[in-house]
């Protein structure tokens, strides 16, 4: 457990001094909002509808850049290669990368709802701990193969163009289900529908997290 908090906290700390990540990713977020905003146009009831798909659409964008850029900063300056020379297993390796990105990602969820809610639509403040969980929940799945793939992607020339393109269609589970339970947050349909979403989105991050481990070995070796 030590190695694991040292290896967040170090990336933590590198993205703490630089504020690349973050700086990036929301600004990419909020012009794509306001590009989204304008194409709603006025209507309310539109805009309100709409408003989970756009947390999720910008999410998805921005967060995909963030974690080609993080790889890509790794490939460049040869930090990964460092890394592996130390005695730590690379499950705990790609525990700590991937607990790192998912703090990002989370820092990146919150700007956008709160950016969708001053453009499209109060409701989706109403409610934040309940609306938590879906979210998280999607940002463990989208950041477990995120970082998987972005490891697997940063030695290619076209790291930037090939992540978005191998990472968002094997994500679309985690998205429709974090959708779902978003929908039924803001909708008030009942725990009921809630908690199944939850439970499918669960299984799939457990999936998806012990995939992580047991090919990220493979992928930093190669």
């Amino acid at each position: 457990m030590r190695a694991l908090a040292a290896l967040i906290w170090k990336d933590l700390v590198v993205e703490a001094r630089t504020r690349e990540l973050v700086t990036s990713m929301s600004l990419v977020a909020f012009l794509a909002l306001v590009i989204l905003h304008l194409a709603l146009g006025p209507s309310s009831r539109l805009a309100s509808a709409a408003a989970p798909a756009v947390v999720w659409v910008t999410v998805a964008f921005a967060a995909t850049l963030g974690l080609a850029r993080a790889a890509a900063l790794e490939q460049e300056g040869q930090a990964l290669q460092g890394v592996l020379m130390t005695p730590v297993s690379r499950s705990v390796l790609y525990l700590g990368k991937c607990g790192a990105n998912l703090v990002v990602v989370l820092v990146l969820q919150f700007v956008v709802v709160a950016a969708t809610a001053l453009l499209f639509t109060e409701q989706i403040g109403r409610r934040p701990g309940w609306l938590a969980l879906p979210l998280v929940l999607g940002a463990v799945g989208f950041t477990a193969v995120g970082t998987l793939l972005g490891a697997m992607t940063s030695a290619t020339r076209l790291r930037e163009v090939l992540l978005p393109i191998v990472l968002l269609p094997v994500v679309l589970p985690v998205i429709l289900l974090s959708l779902a339970g978003i929908e039924a947050v803001l909708e008030n349909r009942g725990l009921i529908d809630l908690f199944l979403s939850l439970k499918l989105l669960g299984a799939v991050d457990i999936i998806f997290v012990v995939l992580g481990v047991w090919l990220f070995a493979y992928v930093v070796e190669e």
